[in-house]
């Protein structure tokens, strides 16, 4: 599990030049920026992104990092310096600056777009062989909830341990739907065993702004909703999230919508209007 801990190569000066360029961004009115670009001497240029789940997000950027950089048809992962909490509470990662347009500013047209980040994504699915086996949620060195447009505003109240713990929250909040909207018990069945048949790397953020292009490789740059779980939430981040660009890439790696996974939407309805983070605990 050596490739899911987290590469802490900056000095305790560079830690805190990076911090103390924050507080100044803070101070001066930033409080809603959640990165930016910074120097250091010796350093290439790095881009600097903040917030209470970064680190779990490092940790799978830099085993992506790692197979991408063994691998010459893989799409380009940015490589991760460091990642860190401040004594003054904040959580940072620092990674390299990749200079290149997002595919929806690079001047291609949409079906190049799609063809791009399908190519970038499927590299990404086909490496759950190598993905340790004991990983199931974030891809990380230790337990974190998952972030997928599922669950209330995109993140899991807590890690699950396997497929069967989802099942069981999935189960209960399916139980919360109104009567009449409720999924069907073949369609739920269906669903929960497809739950325990199929274990799939996911991506669940799959727009235009979240890979670069520059004429000559994509490259991935967020890994917030990456994370391994059963096959039916990939199908839905790509046709129920009512993005037509994760859709056409999604047709464009050979999916299809589902019924099955179309009960989902319904359950997630449930979630989105629960109390809290959606718990369900008693």
């Amino acid at each position: 599990m050596s490739s899911l801990l987290v590469p802490h190569e900056l000095t305790k000066l560079e830690r805190e030049a990076i911090v103390t360029h924050l507080k100044g961004l803070v101070d001066a009115g930033g409080e809603e920026m959640r990165s930016f670009d910074f120097n250091l001497p010796g350093r290439p240029p790095l881009f600097i992104k903040h917030s209470d789940d970064v680190l779990d997000e490092a940790g799978t950027q830099h085993f992506f990092y790692l197979l991408a950089n063994s691998d010459e048809s893989s799409p380009r992962v940015p490589r991760v310096f460091d990642a860190f909490y401040s004594e003054d509470g904040y959580c940072l990662v620092a990674m390299e600056k990749i200079a290149a347009p997002t595919l929806s500013d690079c001047g291609i047209s949409e079906e190049e777009a799609v063809e791009h980040a399908a190519s970038a994504v499927k590299w990404l699915l086909d490496q759950l062989p190598l993905v340790p086996h004991a990983c199931f949620g974030r891809i990380s060195s230790k337990p974190a909830p998952v972030w997928h447009q599922f669950f209330k505003e995109h993140q899991a109240p807590r890690a699950f341990a396997d497929p069967d713990e989802l099942a069981e929250y999935v189960t209960k909040a399916s139980q919360l739907c109104r009567p009449n909207a409720r999924p069907s018990s073949p369609v739920m069945k269906a669903l929960l065993t497809s739950f325990k048949k199929s274990r799939c790397i996911y991506h669940s953020d799959i727009k235009k702004e979240n890979f670069l292009f520059d004429s000559k490789q994509v490259c991935i740059v967020d890994f917030q909703h990456v994370g391994v779980l059963p096959e039916p939430f990939q199908t839905y981040a790509f046709f129920n999230i009512n993005k037509a660009f994760a859709a056409s890439v999604g047709r464009k790696l050979g999916y299809q919508p589902s019924v099955t996974v179309d009960a989902m939407v319904k359950i997630s309805g449930v979630l989105q209007q629960c109390g809290g983070t959606a718990s369900l605990r008693s």
